[in-house]
């Protein structure tokens, strides 16, 4: 899922939700709320989200399997992810030195269209 650190966002932005999310591990997190209608904007390209408030999130926002759909087929390089949409080439920058593990997944995950 598309995640976002509660706090980050206004409350008048928030919708209720009745959704369930849980780690890799399965440990079940605190989602209460969600935001409908974000816009994932980037070289003037944007994109329409949905994501999920959870509470003690490590990481500010986390961009999930619902925008790797909507962005693929892309690349994946050790800059970031670049995509091209409507004959226009972006690249949505990684914001910190990645995972060489987590990259090579997503080198792979981008073979598969």
């Amino acid at each position: 899922m598309n995640c976002i650190q509660e706090g980050l966002v206004p409350t008048k932005y928030f919708k209720k939700t009745k959704q369930k999310l849980s780690t890799a591990n399965g440990e079940n997190l605190s989602v209460k709320f969600k935001i409908s209608d974000v816009h994932i904007c980037n070289d003037g390209i944007c994109i329409k989200q949905t994501f999920i408030l959870v509470k003690d999130l490590d990481i500010g926002i986390i961009l999930g399997q619902p925008f790797l759909e909507v962005i693929k087929p892309f690349k994946v390089k050790n800059e970031g992810i670049t995509i091209k949409i409507f004959q226009r080439k972006s690249l949505f920058a990684f914001n910190e030195k990645p995972i060489t593990k987590e990259i090579n997944l997503l080198k792979i995950l981008s073979i598969f269209k």
